[in-house]
């Protein structure tokens, strides 16, 4: 078994694409993956791995790991279910977490209507 935590989103840092994301846009898509449900997989392969545990937006700046993150950071905790994702994470080879977004849609379309 092994569980890994970390944020998802960070408000106004470039992600690894060079996208930028306001709080707001973060809490959107925070509330549009609640509500809908998430794919966990690797690299975007959109190859099941995982399960999602835990998903939350912070309310104040954190410590997480010796930085500082801003009020409005997306964080999550993941359950790796998959042997061979979890031993590439022990060794290094997965560091981080993101999300798959589908930037041709609006955050009102990708909503799919459910409030």
């Amino acid at each position: 078994m092994m569980i890994v935590k970390g944020p998802i989103l960070v408000p106004e840092i470039p992600d690894h694409a060079g996208d930028v994301l306001d709080e707001e846009t973060i809490r959107k898509a925070f509330l549009i993956i609640s509500r809908n449900g998430v794919l966990i997989d690797v690299q975007h392969s959109l190859i099941n791995v995982g399960r999602l545990l835990e998903l939350y937006v912070t309310d104040s700046p954190m410590d997480w790991q010796g930085a500082i993150l801003p009020k409005g950071t997306l964080f999550g905790s993941i359950d790796v279910l998959n042997e061979e994702i979890q031993e590439a994470i022990r060794n290094g080879k997965y560091t981080g977490l993101s999300i798959l977004a589908a930037p041709m849609k609006s955050v009102a379309e990708m909503d799919r209507g459910n409030r």
